[in-house]
């Protein structure tokens, strides 16, 4: 009896072993935070003789061996805009540095403060990431805001970064469709054919309005539910910063009358999703 539950037990274990490693795919958290005061020499600062900025971030970032180690420059470059580092801390002191990448051109003085006066101007740079996932893929979301002391307004992003949890590796548009080009045609079939995107149509810079093909997308996600996926455009890039980032959903079985998918897309969305 002892030997019969000492079994099952080793069974129970061994089953949870392998399930851990089937969707084993773990992030950590990582947080900072940096506040400067700036000071410039009377009448050579930009915006003003002296503002704070404020730098943070709030990131997942997957633990070692997670990933492939293009995957983790991919991630590296889209955090910190450098892709060379060679860890994270490296990355993390670099990006919190950029907002005074005008110190070679401007004569000031910095220095770290405890807490930001909220009646003082200042500036700010805010990046943060999360990390979903499913069986088969890791998304990360990463957005980013910033403000400049002086600026009409701040800027702020959107951008995803699809991971393939079985090879570490990171999934691209042309991972998906056989023909940028068609995709580009796609997409604007899309906003012009589809109730989803309508909201997009009332948006477009006029040059957009009339076109049978619309730019790149330099981003897209894949929905959780295998249906469609979604390209992403920036402030400014096909609509008015008022209308703000623009998502334009294509559903697969759609895109598929329009665009081949490859093999590896037919796989991942499953019997069914594109017309043969």
């Amino acid at each position: 009896m002892k030997r019969t539950t000492l079994l099952i037990a080793l069974a129970a274990l061994l089953l949870a072993g392998c399930k851990h490693e089937t969707n084993g795919f773990a992030t950590r958290t990582i947080s900072g935070e940096q506040c400067y005061q700036v000071i410039f020499d009377k009448g050579q600062a930009p915006w003003g003789t002296g503002f704070f900025t404020k730098t943070d971030y709030k990131l997942e970032w997957p633990v070692k061996g997670a990933v492939s180690a293009e995957a983790e420059r991919e991630l590296l470059l889209l955090y910190f805009m450098d892709s060379a580092a060679t860890n994270f801390d490296e990355a993390a002191k670099r990006w919190l540095a950029l907002p005074f990448s005008y110190e070679d051109e401007y004569d000031c003085e910095r220095k770290p403060v405890e807490a930001i006066d909220e009646n003082e101007e200042y500036g700010y740079m805010h990046l943060e990431s999360s990390c979903t996932q499913d069986s088969a893929l890791a998304v990360f979301t990463v957005t980013s805001e910033s403000f400049v002391v002086g600026a009409a307004h701040g800027m702020y992003s959107v951008e995803y970064l699809t991971i393939d949890k079985a090879t570490g590796n990171t999934i691209h548009i042309d991972d998906l469709v056989t023909d940028t080009i068609l995709l580009c045609e796609a997409v604007a079939r899309a906003i012009q054919d589809l109730d989803v995107n309508k909201d997009i149509r009332e948006c477009l810079f006029d040059e957009f309005r009339d076109t049978d093909r619309m730019p790149m997308p330099g981003n897209f996600v894949v929905d959780s539910a295998r249906n469609s996926i979604m390209v992403l455009y920036g402030l400014y890039e096909i609509t008015p910063y008022c209308c703000g980032i623009q998502s334009v959903v294509l559903p697969i079985f759609w895109l598929s009358k329009h665009v081949p998918l490859t093999p590896y897309a037919k796989r991942l969305f499953g019997p069914g999703c594109s017309v043969e």
